[in-house]
């Protein structure tokens, strides 16, 4: 991803989960992933339009590096084609040549299709509980 695509990247946020968020918003979310670890963030393009995306994040903890997988998305014209397997891909193979061994960790709903996509890419179900709370 470089500068130029957090615009189409946002773009992609609203048509891929059908948000009603405003551009602007959508924008300054992207904005702040990209911002914060650009090499983490990645785009697929299908001629010169962005198809899909992925942000992600890494933190240093005590068993060694955790990148985050914030977003996986597809613009739903390229749904189906592969694109979000070809992205976990590339930054898996990014990782992998990186001096360190990196646990990665999508943070998903529980979706029965996210699961079962990130299922068949070889990832393990983690024992997690997720919790929000939504104050007014």
């Amino acid at each position: 991803m470089k500068d130029g695509d957090v615009d189409a990247v946002s773009e992609l946020y609203l048509a891929a989960y059908h948000a009603s968020w405003s551009l602007a918003g959508a924008r300054a979310y992207i904005e702040k992933f990209y911002r914060f670890e650009p090499a983490s963030c990645q785009v697929a393009l299908d001629e010169g339009r962005v198809a899909g995306a992925i942000l992600a994040y890494t933190f240093e903890r005590e068993t060694g590096v955790v990148l985050y997988i914030q977003e996986l998305m597809v613009h739903p014209d390229f749904q189906g084609r592969g694109i979000g397997k070809k992205l976990v891909g590339k930054l898996r193979e990014a990782l992998s040549k990186g001096p360190s061994k990196v646990k990665i960790t999508p943070l998903v709903k529980a979706d029965t299709t996210v699961l079962n996509f990130y299922n068949s890419l070889g990832f393990d179900k983690d024992k997690v509980v997720s919790f929000s709370l939504d104050i007014e």
